[in-house]
């Protein structure tokens, strides 16, 4: 395969943009979150901006930027399986593709309940919760009263 070709193209499409989109979302805020942490280092180079962005070049913008470019190419290799020439990281790319197209697989086989299946299901789990936290609501309440009158509280 060359170089930054996609390993099994088309496959698990739908899980790999979603893992993609995820783990780049949090990549964006570890590169936020960087950044803020670096935000008070003195600048590089008095007077420089960010080109049509109009903010000075501190460290923590180029940090917080290297990490962002750093993280999604490593969410570019993982998720889409390209081939970066470097076995370990390709070996890790195919099994993590690997891994999305069997998950989406299965997803496919799951049978998902019907609308109305849904909602009576959740009303149950809903009734059940309100009926055992009253359960648990009384019980409390006669155990502190049984405990108030023998004088342990």
């Amino acid at each position: 395969m060359s170089l930054f070709g996609v390993y099994r193209k088309g496959f698990g499409l739908y899980s790999r943009i979603a893992v993609g989109v995820a783990l780049g979302i949090l990549a964006l805020f570890a590169s936020v979150s960087l950044y803020n942490a670096l935000i008070e280092l003195p600048d590089i180079a008095e007077g420089l901006n960010v080109p049509l962005v109009g903010i000075g070049l501190t460290w923590g913008l180029l940090s917080s930027f290297a990490l962002f470019v750093f993280l999604g190419f490593f969410v570019c290799v993982f998720v889409a399986g390209l081939e970066t020439g470097l076995r370990p990281i390709d070996n890790g790319g195919r099994k993590t593709v690997e891994f999305l197209i069997d998950t989406q697989g299965e997803l496919q086989k799951v049978s998902w309940p019907t609308r109305y299946e849904l909602i009576g299901s959740t009303a149950v789990v809903i009734v059940s919760i309100v009926v055992i936290g009253i359960f648990v609501l009384g019980v409390d309440w006669v155990v502190s009263v049984a405990m108030k009158y023998i004088g342990v509280l």
